[in-house]
C-alpha cells in the first residue's frame, strides 16, 4: 500500500510508509559506480528543530552519501541549525538546491504510517522527515542514524527524480517493512541503473543551470 502520491500544478509529494507485517522479499544487490566524466555537486540545506543531535545529522548525511554513492554525485551538505549557520541559509535558496527538513512530528496532513515526503516543484525542492515516527521504530537492531540515513536517500532520490513513482524494489520502494531499516539488512540500499543514470543527468542539469545564473 503506498500513500501519498499527488500530482497537481507540477507538484509531486511522495511519502515513505512502514508496514509492520509486510514481508522482506527483495534481495540485496551490489551496484557499481558508473563511469561518468564528472562528479556534480549540489548543495543541501538542512533545517532542524531545537534539541536535534548535530551528530545524529552527521552520521545520517554520512549514510544517504554511502547509499548514493552509485550515482557519482556530491551532496555539499549545509547546516541551517546551529547558531553558526552560514549566511545563505537565511537567503531565497535556487530551484536547483536541495531543502531537507527535520520535524519534530509528522505533519497533520500526513498519512497515518508516512516517515517523510518529498515535494518538488518548477521553484523548490524540499525533503520533510518525521523524527517522531523514525525515532518510535528504534530498537537494537534498528539504529537511528541509519534509519534516517535510509529515509533521507529515499526522499532526495524523489525530489531528484520528480516525475518517476515508487518501484517494486530496493531504495525507492514507497512501503518498507520493519526489518528493512535493521542495521543488517541490505533490501531498501539498491537503486536500478536507470534511476542512477537519471539521477545523475538531473543533478548535472542543476548544476549547469546554476553555473549560467553565476556567469561561468
Amino acid at each position: 500500500m503506498i500513500h501519498g502520491m499527488y500530482c497537481r500544478k507540477m507538484t509531486l509529494v511522495a511519502s515513505l510508509s512502514v508496514l509492520f507485517s509486510l514481508a522482506l522479499n527483495a534481495s540485496a544487490k551490489g551496484h557499481p559506480r558508473l563511469g561518468f566524466q564528472s562528479t556534480p555537486t549540489l548543495e543541501v540545506f538542512v533545517y532542524g528543530f531545537p534539541g536535534l543531535s548535530t551528530s545524529l545529522l552527521q552520521e545520517a548525511e554520512a549514510e544517504t552519501d554511502r547509499i548514493l554513492t552509485p550515482v557519482s554525485i556530491r551532496l555539499d551538505w549545509i547546516n541551517c541549525i546551529s547558531r553558526a549557520a552560514t549566511p545563505q541559509c537565511f537567503l531565497p535558496q535556487l530551484a536547483t538546491d536541495i531543502t531537507v527538513r527535520f520535524l519534530p512530528k509528522a505533519l497533520p496532513q500526513a498519512a497515518a504510517t508516512a516517515l517523510g515526503f518529498a515535494n518538488s516543484s518548477a521553484d523548490s525542492a524540499a525533503a520533510f522527515l518525521f523524527y517522531d515516527r523514525i525515532a518510535a521504530l528504534r530498537t537494537e537492531r534498528r539504529l537511528l542514524f541509519p534509519m534516517f540515513g535510509r529515509v533521507l536517500a529515499h526522499e532526495i532520490t524523489h525530489l531528484l527524480l520528480p516525475n518517476e513513482a515508487h518501484s517494486d524494489s530496493g531504495l525507492m520502494r514507497g512501503l518498507w517493512s520493519t526489518s528493512d531499516l535493521t542495521v543488517t539488512s541490505t533490501a531498501c540500499l539498491f537503486l536500478s541503473a536507470r534511476s542512477v543514470q537519471l539521477m545523475y543527468g538531473e543533478a548535472l542539469r542543476r548544476v549547469r543551470i546554476k553555473d549560467r545564473a553565476r556567469g561561468r
